[in-house]
C-alpha cells in the first residue's frame, strides 16, 4: 500500500483513544487503519476507540462492509477494545446502520456516528475530551 493512501494520528486520552484517517478508502486501507488502532489502543491499554474517517475518500458497498467485519474484524473480538465509535459522512448509499447491524450481530459494540459529540457521549468520555 503507497503510504500517500493514507494518514493516521492517534491522540491516547485518560479513558479513549482519539484517531484521525485521512487517505483513500479501500480494503487496504481499512485494514491497515484498524490494525495500527487496534495495537496503539492496546499499547495504551485503552477499551474505547473513536475513530474519525471523515476523511477519507470513496465508499465501500456491501460487499466491502460485509468483508471488512467478517474478515478484517474477526479476530479482535473480545481481545481488549470493547467499545469503538466511527465519526464519518455519510456519503454513501449504503446507510452506515448496515456496518453496524453486522459488526454488532458478530459481537462488536461498534456504532457510527455523524458528529463528534454524538460519539462521545456514546462512549462516555464527552466530558473528558481533554484527558
Amino acid at each position: 500500500m503507497d503510504k500517500q493512501e493514507l494518514t493516521l494520528t492517534m491522540d491516547p486520552k485518560a479513558d479513549y483513544l482519539h484517531v484521525n484517517a485521512s487517505g483513500i478508502r479501500s480494503q487496504d486501507t481499512v485494514k491497515s487503519i484498524t490494525m495500527e488502532v487496534f495495537q496503539a489502543a492496546l499499547a495504551n491499554h485503552l477499551e474505547k476507540v473513536l475513530i474519525d474517517i471523515r476523511e477519507l475518500i470513496g465508499n465501500f458497498g456491501i460487499i466491502e462492509i460485509y468483508h471488512l467485519v467478517t474478515e478484517v474484524f474477526k479476530d479482535l473480538r473480545d481481545k481488549g477494545v470493547k467499545q469503538v465509535a466511527i465519526i464519518d459522512i455519510r456519503r454513501s448509499a449504503t446507510p452506515g446502520w448496515f456496518l453496524e447491524t453486522v459488526a454488532q450481530n458478530r459481537g462488536f459494540n461498534f456504532r457510527v456516528f455523524a458528529d463528534d459529540e454524538t460519539a462521545l457521549k456514546w462512549l462516555g468520555v464527552e466530558n473528558r475530551r481533554g484527558g
